[in-house]
């Protein structure tokens, strides 16, 4: 497959590229610092003529996915009483809009067996404490999902909600409340990258081809 990932070099960006490589993939990788995809571009996702000059010298693409997302610990740890409204326009416009503006900018290049897939949450489903705008704006996520699967038809279109995965976030909160995270959980720990990355390359493989419109929820029992 030839798959493009935006966040190539986060977490679970950077597990899906290496993951996709060694299944014999090319991958172009958007992020600002990622290295280790095929081919790397320094593209904003708010910046749509960037995106555009990409998805015009890429060309025909097998998959796409949606991992990049706001990044903040202080962000993640305001109380309810010091948000504000800017806060979730600031997650939305890089979550939601740069998502928007992502697949806008590479459905000339899907074809009728391509497949989309973005990255949420659990806590869009059920909730949380923390990171409230994050929460939101995955939310908004799985609304896209399940209308640009009816708009871009046969292309598919899903998401994955991750529960905790030890990514960036857990150096943002304290051991005993990581421990809590992971108590949360049936399986009783985090997922890794690795495991993350799996879910999202089995959907964007022909694995899933009769899967469209849906949310994977992959937490280790955490929302049951």
């Amino acid at each position: 497959m030839k798959i493009v990932i935006t966040g190539a070099s986060g977490g679970i960006g950077s597990a899906l590229v290496n993951l996709a490589r060694e299944r014999g993939d090319y991958v172009i990788g958007i992020s600002r610092s990622g290295k280790n995809a095929d081919v790397n571009y320094n593209c904003d996702v708010l910046d749509v003529q960037c995106l555009a000059e990409v998805a015009e010298e890429v060309g025909d693409v097998d998959g796409l996915a949606l991992l990049h997302g706001h990044g903040s610990g202080e962000l993640w740890n305001k109380k309810i009483d010091a948000l504000s409204g800017d806060d979730f326009l600031e997650v939305f416009k890089i979550d939601v809009v740069g998502s928007f503006n992502v697949v806008k900018a590479f459905a000339p290049n899907l074809k009728t067996n391509s497949s989309v897939v973005f990255a949420t949450s659990t806590p869009a489903i059920v909730g949380d404490v923390y990171g409230v705008p994050y929460a939101v704006a995955k939310g908004a996520l799985i609304s896209l999902t399940r209308s640009l699967a009816k708009i871009l038809s046969p292309i598919r279109v899903n998401s994955v909600a991750f529960g905790p995965v030890e990514t960036k976030w857990v150096e943002w909160i304290d051991e005993v409340e990581l421990s809590r995270f992971r108590e949360r959980t049936l399986l009783k720990r985090l997922a890794t990258p690795r495991e993350a990355a799996e879910a999202i390359y089995w959907l964007l493989s022909p694995s899933s081809s009769y899967v469209t419109g849906q949310l994977l929820i992959v937490d280790g029992g955490e929302s049951l």
